[in-house]
């Protein structure tokens, strides 16, 4: 029987995984430049015109894993899509960021390795920065709720610390378990804001 849409569309998104998946590991592992859209098809076990019957390059790859990785952390941070964030959506997010590094450890690994290297900071750096902005402005908008007499300030305590912790559960979980990482993470958070909230001006 010839295939629906919905089936070539399901096929089409296994493939693309394929590829981001396979692409990912290389990358991390042998670096950025080092690696070909050859050797990512052979890994893959698909021919190289499928590759890019997929992605037009291997630049194209690189910004899909770091776009995906991206999605997949922040797509639940505005559930209800009003662009403001409660208490319970704010922290939610925290415990769901955490635990998809718990759920798939040698993935973020990777990730996190790709995302250090220069071809990611010195090529993508102004497109994250455009795709961080709307999250950005809701957590501050969050901050500033709860009174924060420093709001910029606290953003960029609790963004540092988000990303710092978010890297020691990757690389050494055994020296920082996610569980108890993750509520010291969201009590630390809260008394930063308690304390710029008491600050007299």
């Amino acid at each position: 029987m010839p295939r629906s849409s919905e089936q070539f569309e399901q096929l089409r998104n296994e493939k693309k995984k394929l590829i981001r998946e396979t692409a990912l590991g290389l990358f991390a592992e042998n670096g950025f430049h080092a690696t070909s859209i050859s050797q990512i098809a052979q890994k893959a076990k698909i021919s190289k015109g499928l590759a890019y019957n997929y992605f037009e390059s291997k630049f194209d790859i690189l910004k899909d894993i770091i776009y995906n990785g991206f999605d997949e952390f922040f797509g639940g941070f505005n559930v209800n899509q009003d662009n403001r964030v409660t208490d319970e959506e704010f922290y939610a997010f925290i415990r769901k960021s955490f635990a998809l590094v718990k759920q798939n450890p040698r993935y973020w690994k990777l990730y996190y390795s790709l995302m250090l290297q220069p071809v990611v900071t010195d090529s993508l750096s102004n497109e994250f920065i455009d795709r961080s902005k709307p999250v950005m402005g809701m957590m501050y908008n969050f901050i500033v709720t709860k009174g924060s007499q420093d709001p910029e300030g606290d953003l960029m305590a609790i963004g540092s610390m988000l990303e710092g912790a978010m890297l020691y559960a990757v690389v050494t979980p055994d020296i920082f378990p996610i569980d108890q990482l993750v509520e010291k993470i969201i009590s630390t958070i809260q008394r930063i804001i308690i304390t710029n909230t008491n600050k007299q001006p």
